[in-house]
């Protein structure tokens, strides 16, 4: 399976703050929606991602003046990203190697989606799964 496969499935939504939005405000934002991350997108482009990771330690670094600082202050800017022709299994060796729990889909140098680790987690299972019925069948009309 490939990512492409996986953003067909989840969709393509991409939940996103500007630079410059408050980090508490993107707590908040990262709650409601019950998500992980966020991509930090200005002029159009992806230029950082902030995650509960990133949250969590500014606060404990900075104490709770950190939820007013920009999210610029404590997003990861280095992005490793994926493409939609990728293996599944090979995003889930980056994201482990890596320990990252989401990338972005770039196309063509365009952003195409964001994908989770839960989200690669469920096709691995999805496959997995798939191929469970097919060897019941396969032995089923054997016997």
């Amino acid at each position: 399976m490939h990512v492409a496969a996986v953003l067909k499935r989840k969709g393509t939504d991409i939940v996103s703050v500007h630079s410059d939005d408050p980090i508490g405000a993107v707590a908040r934002m990262l709650a409601e929606r019950r998500i992980g991350a966020a991509l930090v997108i200005d002029g159009g482009a992806p230029v950082g991602i902030l995650s509960e990771r990133d949250i969590v330690r500014g606060v404990a670094k900075h104490g709770a003046g950190a939820l007013q600082q920009p999210a610029a202050t404590l997003m990861t800017r280095d992005l490793v990203t994926c493409r939609p022709d990728d293996t599944v299994a090979h995003v889930m060796a980056v994201m482990s190697e890596r320990r990252i729990r989401h990338l972005p889909v770039m196309d063509d140098g365009r952003l195409a989606g964001l994908i989770s680790i839960g989200d690669v987690v469920k096709a691995r299972l999805d496959d997995a799964e798939l191929e469970v019925e097919s060897l019941r069948g396969y032995v089923a009309g054997i016997g």
